[in-house]
């Protein structure tokens, strides 16, 4: 049959496939080789750095390249993985004192990935008095047993402060500031009577009206006199429970508070300063299904990634401005503690200007937290999180250009693979129609020029084949390249502005804790809160 091949000039098919193959294993051999040098894979070995073997651009054989020191990124990605769950768990801390656990309970049932909230330990005696006293009040009617789960209910459970619970010390104080607020709202109607029957009498003494109605009037007026100065008492009294309920159990609680919010921070100062170094010193990305990573379920896992990243980025500013609401309506209520030039008692003791010397201390710490918070620099956070989420969105667009263009090589090479077949064939009937011999020869020449045909289609599809695959691999080399720099540089630009905001949050806190610091006794005056209305200027005269 090789004779006949020589005689007639028949290409030989074989041959050619045979090297094609031949130059498809070297390239094949060459490509996981090719792959881990684009990637800049560092392997170590018996604790020597080996070299790295790249496929020249030029095609002209291999040369070395010595690895450069540094990370490989899903190696980087675990770490920063574990700084993640040190840094959720110290958040715990403020978790449990905010009492945040008990509010969402379902959470619980997620316990392999949520990690415990740290629970408080106390002695009664670390308990403010007045929370003693209520949660005492309250469990009288349970026995023994009864009390015992409360106290872990409350405590372990749902966490809390060693100076009670906050959110029961807001409700009582919502609670007296609504019977203070209806209290002034009789007092207000009660006024206006007064001042109508007042108006009212001194018409009958000018008009010299009869001496009973005169002293109907009167008595009605001495009355409603008497009943205004009990609910100013009332108030007054209301007023005082605020004020202690502010002093005794709001203040240590809020001072708890931004000792607990400092060490959080500290850790996540030092937690996201590892994380940028880590990503700074990424360099590699080996990825043990090099070139066959971009299917559905991977895009699918981007796509993943993408919505993880987008909730990462709401639930900060969620925070950021949930706290925000808090300090601003604290320090709104806190600000009615503040007497101005305009508000007076109605005993007629002037006013106290409102200056940081005059104010109760936590007036001070909530309006300078308050004031630090608005101008507080979030918005770079923000902005490194959505730069990341459009690499990422980046990333997603490669993988399925590469895919595509998988799926177009792999249309191609079946085409060959069908249309080599086709050609086997024709080749065979040529070489059997030679040695039988009973073709004519017009009819022998015109089927070697059809087969010289197809070869020659075979290798323009051959030469597009290999075009296509080239493509491939430049698909594979934007993916790699846009997940190793997008991550790099997106993670270490997001960790960098993470731990200015952690550093700018523990200066916070730390210089809001310098005015909890308790005061000279020469300096500590007591203050009445004052009791806001419209009565405040009411004087009446008993006659």
């Amino acid at each position: 049959m090789r004779a006949v091949r020589e005689r007639e000039g028949i290409p030989e098919l074989e041959e050619a496939e045979e090297e094609d193959d031949e130059g498809a294993k070297a390239a094949s051999a060459k490509t996981p080789k090719a792959a881990g040098a684009s990637l800049g894979v560092a392997k170590q070995e018996e604790g020597k750095d080996v070299g790295e073997v790249a496929a020249s651009n030029n095609g002209g054989g291999l040369e070395v390249a010595v690895s450069q020191p540094g990370r490989e990124l899903l190696a980087a990605l675990k770490e920063i993985e574990e700084l993640f769950a040190r840094a959720a768990e110290a958040g715990q801390e403020v978790t449990g004192m905010l009492e945040a656990a008990s509010r969402v309970p379902e959470l619980k049932e997620n316990s392999s990935k949520i990690i415990h909230a740290i629970t408080w330990h106390r002695s009664p005696s670390s308990v403010s008095s007045s929370y003693r006293s209520e949660l005492g009040a309250s469990s009288n009617s349970l026995s023994w047993t009864d009390k015992s789960e409360t106290k872990s209910d409350i405590f372990d459970d749902y966490g809390g402060m060693k100076s009670g619970s906050h959110s029961q010390t807001l409700g009582r104080l919502y609670a007296w500031e609504k019977k203070l607020y209806e209290e002034v709202k009789a007092i207000d109607q009660i006024r206006q009577t007064y001042e109508k029957k007042c108006v009212q009498l001194r018409n009958q003494d000018a008009k010299g009206s009869e001496l009973r109605c005169a002293e109907k009037t009167r008595t009605t007026v001495r009355d409603l006199y008497t009943r205004i100065w009990v609910s100013l008492r009332a108030a007054e009294s209301i007023s005082d429970k605020i004020q202690k309920l502010r002093d005794e159990e709001l203040q240590p609680q809020l001072v708890e508070l931004l000792q607990g919010l400092t060490r959080t921070w500290k850790i996540m100062v030092d937690s996201h300063e590892t994380q940028r170094q880590i990503m700074f010193e990424v360099n590699s990305f080996t990825c043990p299904a090099y070139g066959k990573f971009c299917n559905d379920a991977q895009r699918h896992a981007t796509l993943k990634l993408e919505a993880e990243l987008r909730n990462w980025r709401s639930c900060f500013m969620i925070y950021v401005n949930a706290q925000k609401a808090y300090i601003e309506a604290l320090d709104g209520w806190l600000s009615k503690f503040i007497l101005t030039d305009t508000i007076r008692y109605s005993r007629g003791i002037s006013s106290i200007a409102p200056d940081r010397s005059s104010a109760p201390p936590l007036v001070v710490i909530c309006h300078d937290w308050y004031t630090t918070l608005s101008k507080f620099q979030n918005k770079r956070v923000a902005f490194t999180m959505r730069n990341f989420i459009r690499s990422v969105r980046v990333l997603w667009l490669k993988q399925g250009e590469e895919q595509q263009q998988k799926r177009k090589v792999d249309s191609l090479a079946k085409e060959m693979d069908k249309k080599i077949t086709a050609y086997k064939r024709a080749e065979n009937k040529v070489i059997e129609t030679k040695l039988l011999e009973h073709r004519p020869e017009q009819d022998a020449k015109q089927r070697m020029e059809q087969l010289s045909e197809k070869k020659e289609m075979l290798n323009v599809l051959r030469k597009r084949v290999e075009a296509e695959k080239a493509k491939h691999h430049a698909c594979m080399r934007d993916t790699h390249d846009v997940t190793l720099n997008g991550f790099k540089i997106g993670l270490a630009s997001i960790f960098e502005s993470l731990t200015e905001f952690s550093k700018d949050s523990v200066k916070l806190y730390e210089d809001l804790l310098t005015h909890a610091e308790p005061k000279d006794s020469e300096n500590a005056t007591e203050k009445r809160p004052c009791v806001e209305g419209p009565y405040s200027h009411i004087s009446v005269d008993a006659t």
